[in-house]
């Protein structure tokens, strides 16, 4: 039986709605999508809300950084209005708002992004996995048909696998694995369900042959993750290049993480690899 490939929503629907919001991820699960990927912090009163940057200046009204600020603070910041003024009042999801949304639609995954790391924050980080977790379990979001945990850290992959077994989540890491904090002392790979596989030649000191930044990897890396029993997945955020989805297929690329869901749903459809055949 040949894979399935799998298509997710980049934060949401990123291209068209603000980025972690309740709106992006209410619209994208009205198109045909397998997953939704999103990103967890813990504020310093040991909430969990939905935001992609440890500071919310980038995407909000408001400048701080979450692990300094109370939930109340953070619910303040605006997350639609520079996104356009159509989204004026959108704000910081929580990840029960979040949460409650999923358990609606258990035919859907989850990519949840750690974004605390213990190389950064120490016990914190460490704090706040288990809090994401433990609220993922309440609803229902659990099991590893249903949650895929996204890292940075091999810290907290290795953490992660002493405390959870591979039938609650799988882990998704990162190649390079320089990308990976902390993958000088941990190697991240032995821990990996799932790979997304980048090209950043500067960043590759394993010395693999790759091509330039933002187009396809070289399809012996796809190969040998795959042989390790590695799902290798692409993203490639605002990218609608259909030859650059095409290529990635070609190499075996089976999940696609995207900021136009949409458009690269049709690409899929097209080259007829999202639906199992037998």
């Amino acid at each position: 039986m040949e894979t399935k490939v799998t298509l997710a929503g980049h934060r949401g629907w990123r291209a068209k709605y603000p980025e972690n919001t309740m709106r992006g991820f209410r619209e994208v699960l009205k198109i045909d999508v397998d997953a939704i990927e999103m990103d967890a912090h813990m504020t310093k009163d040991y909430q969990i809300v939905v935001c992609h940057d440890a500071d919310l200046g980038r995407t909000t009204d408001t400048k701080g950084k979450i692990y300094h600020m109370t939930l109340e603070e953070v619910k303040k910041a605006d997350a639609g209005i520079k996104f356009g003024e159509e989204f004026k009042g959108e704000r910081v999801p929580t990840m029960e708002e979040f949460l409650e949304l999923m358990a609606t639609r258990p035919d859907i995954k989850l990519l949840l992004e750690l974004k605390d790391y213990p190389e950064d924050l120490g016990d914190f980080a460490y704090a706040s996995a288990e809090k994401t977790l433990t609220l993922c379990q309440q609803y229902g979001v659990y099991g590893k048909d249903r949650l895929t945990v996204i890292t940075f850290s091999a810290g907290l992959c290795a953490w992660l696998r002493t405390r959870h077994t591979k039938e609650e989540f799988s882990i998704h890491g990162f190649y390079p694995k320089s990308m990976m904090k902390g993958s000088d002392k941990i190697d991240p790979y032995k821990y990996y369900d799932e790979v997304c596989i980048f090209s950043r030649p500067a960043k590759n000191p394993e010395g693999f042959p790759t091509q330039p930044d933002g187009l396809v990897v070289a399809k012996e890396r796809f190969a040998e993750f795959a042989l390790m029993g590695i799902k290798p997945c692409v993203h490639y955020g605002m990218n609608i290049d259909e030859e650059v989805y095409r290529k990635s297929v070609e190499n075996g690329a089976i999940g696609f993480t995207c900021d136009h869901p949409d458009i690269c749903g049709e690409y899929l459809d097209k080259l007829g690899v999202r639906k199992l055949k037998k």
